[in-house]
């Protein structure tokens, strides 16, 4: 009998790790989806951020003719970066902290940045595809391009859009038609 009973109470203690071991496994399996959850959250809401700051700029720079010294004016944490003599290429850099707030000093806690450089160029260059529909546009045309990086991983900021695109969080392209110069 007491044998039995032994043989019962094994049992038992089995069918108790075997159940253990099952919610164990379980637990594993849940804290890591939600590890994951949480990053692809961060993630997407970073993307978010990088799309609408791109967003604001693209307006800003249609609504002032890709005047950047005009677009600088309005972000006072701004930089604004010149173009040399051999190029024609202006750039403004905004630099923001890892909530996306706007950085004007302390720039050790930089997690990202947003380049937008521009130049201005012939509209029948920028608009070369409008050619094709026998529509040829005289004048200049603004032509841009926004770059944001994240530096969060050390990176240093940079004053134009990398060519390496390993290190570009989001791209967009912008232009605008600016008209005719007048003489």
């Amino acid at each position: 009998m007491e044998n039995k009973r032994s043989s019962q109470l094994s049992l038992f203690l089995m069918e108790l790790i075997v159940a253990i071991m099952f919610f164990s496994l379980s637990a594993a399996v849940c804290v890591r989806l939600f590890a994951s959850a949480h990053i692809l959250a961060e993630k997407t809401g970073n993307l978010e951020s990088a799309i609408m700051w791109t967003q604001n700029l693209s307006e800003v720079y249609v609504s002032k003719n890709g005047d950047l010294e005009q677009i600088a004016s309005l972000y006072t944490d701004a930089y604004l970066s010149k173009p040399s003599e051999d190029d024609t290429t202006s750039s403004l850099i905004l630099i923001f902290d890892k909530d996306w707030e706007p950085m004007e000093k302390g720039l050790s806690d930089a997690a990202y940045e947003v380049i937008l450089s521009s130049s201005v160029k012939d509209a029948k260059d920028v608009y070369a595809d409008v050619n094709t529909y026998g529509v040829e546009l005289v004048g200049k045309a603004a032509s841009g391009t926004i770059a944001v990086l994240d530096i969060r991983s050390g990176s240093e900021i940079l004053s134009d859009i990398p060519k390496d695109s390993s290190l570009i969080f989001y791209q967009s392209s912008i232009d605008t038609y600016i008209g005719k110069e007048e003489e």
